[in-house]
This record gives C-alpha cells, sequence and structure tokens, in this order.
C-alpha cells in the first residue's frame, strides 16, 4: 500500500499512546500528564511532504521572549482553537498557515495522534498529521517564529538522534536527564518530542 494510504488507515486504528509518548518526557514522574476537565484546547500540524521513505516534516524554532512558556524551543506549527476554527484540524491548519505561511487548501489532513495533555502550559494539544503534494517557499511569521526546520523522517529512526542530557529552562530549573532528538544541533524536547515518538513508532509499522 502506498505510504500516504496506509498511514491513514493506520491513523483511523488503535494509536501507540500514552506509552510511547512518555518515552520522551522530560517531566515523566515528576508531572501528571492527566489532563483536569475542560482544559484550554490547541491544535499542532505534523506536515509531511516529499515521497515514501523521503517524506520530510515541518518544524519550527520559536522566538525567544519572556511571555512564552515555549520561548526558543523546537516546535510543530500550531496553537491555541479560537472561536473562528470550526475544528482543532482548523486550527492547526490555521495555526501553520499564520506561522510558515502554507497553502491551507493543498493540505490533505491524514488523522490525528493522541491528544496529549501539557501540564505547563494547561493546553490540551491535538496533533493533526497532514500532507502536502507540493511545498512552496515558506514565510516564517517573525513574531512567532526564528527558522523553519525541514526534517526528513528517516532521522528521527537513528539512534544517534536520540540522547539524554541536563537541560535548563527559562525559570533556572536544571531538568536532570532529558530524552530529546537532536535536530540539526537543535535541541528537540518535551511535548513536541513525545507527539513526535508517537508518530515515528506508528510509521515503523506500516
Amino acid at each position: 500500500m502506498e505510504f500516504r494510504s496506509a498511514l491513514k488507515e493506520r491513523l483511523k486504528g488503535p494509536l501507540p499512546g500514552r506509552a510511547a509518548q512518555l518515552q520522551m518526557a522530560a517531566y515523566a514522574g515528576r508531572l501528571s500528564f492527566d489532563a483536569p476537565e475542560n482544559p484550554l484546547r490547541a491544535a499542532v500540524l505534523l506536515l509531511l511532504h516529499g515521497q515514501g521513505p523521503d517524506h520530510k516534516t515541518i518544524l519550527i524554532e520559536r522566538v525567544s521572549h519572556d511571555q512564552d512558556k515555549h520561548s526558543g524551543q523546537i516546535s510543530f506549527p500550531g496553537g491555541k482553537l479560537d472561536e473562528c476554527d470550526e475544528t482543532l484540524e482548523a486550527c492547526a491548519l490555521r495555526e501553520a498557515h499564520e506561522e510558515i505561511g502554507v497553502i491551507q487548501e493543498k493540505i490533505e489532513v491524514l488523522g490525528r495522534l493522541t491528544d496529549l495533555y501539557i501540564p505547563v502550559s494547561g493546553f490540551m494539544v491535538t496533533p493533526v498529521v497532514g500532507v502536502i503534494d507540493r511545498l512552496d517557499a515558506l514565510t516564517p511569521q517573525p513574531t512567532e517564529v526564528a527558522e523553519i526546520l525541514e526534517v526528513p523522517l528517516s532521522m528521527f529512526f537513528s539512534q544517534q538522534t536520540r540522547q539524554i542530557r541536563d537541560l535548563a529552562i527559562p525559570n533556572g530549573i536544571i531538568l536532570r536527564n532529558v530524552p530529546y532528538f537532536d535536530v540539526y544541533g537543535k535541541v528537540l524536547w518535551g511535548a513536541t518530542a513525545m507527539m513526535m515518538n508517537e508518530f515515528i513508532q506508528i510509521v515503523e509499522d506500516l
């Protein structure tokens, strides 16, 4: 079965879920990932382009500033659910358009990964998986995006990409033994790494 069709079908079935996410959790055993009732909602877009095993995904490095709990981190494009968003998929597509300039109408949504509650920000995040046939020039939103990264999926299958290190976060706390993906020398950790780990396990099953 062609990669795109196989992935779309796989996303309809049972997902690796919490077990896969926690393998890359920075706060495992320190914070609860159980969501309260009626949490704030957000969505991110895991966007694929390319062919077969050569598919790439898009990550962004967020601009560093004091008001953002995720300042300077590597993440998927995305953001909070607005009143104008009819669905979480619509939220993910809108945010991706705003942050990296991708044309929403050209994206085929394949499905969702497992929702992930982020205790630091209080958001329940839905990762939406989409694919685009042709990726035109992207334009970072300058107040939110410092850099756009195109990363081959093959990078995440390499054991050399998976690392562990101590990590200083903006409030001055040092997190010990944090699992992360080394992406072109940048540290992909936290919620995005947890979502990516689930996705990689799904792709391995195809």
